[in-house]
């Protein structure tokens, strides 16, 4: 499970931009208490399904 701060690191965004736009871009999160995780698995998942690049071709 990747926090908030490591997801924003992979993605190379800053950490508000996650806790912005994670519901917006429906990035697939679940809570543990009141703190966002992330599955590895589910987030590349996610970007092979959104990448803006793939849409364009």
């Amino acid at each position: 499970m990747w926090t908030v701060p490591t997801l924003a690191d992979f993605l190379g965004k800053p950490v508000s931009w996650v806790y912005d736009n994670h519901e917006k871009e429906a990035i697939p999160s679940f809570r543990v208490g009141q703190q966002l995780r992330f599955l590895p698995s589910e987030i590349n998942r996610w970007m092979e399904n959104n990448c803006r690049e793939r849409e364009a071709a």
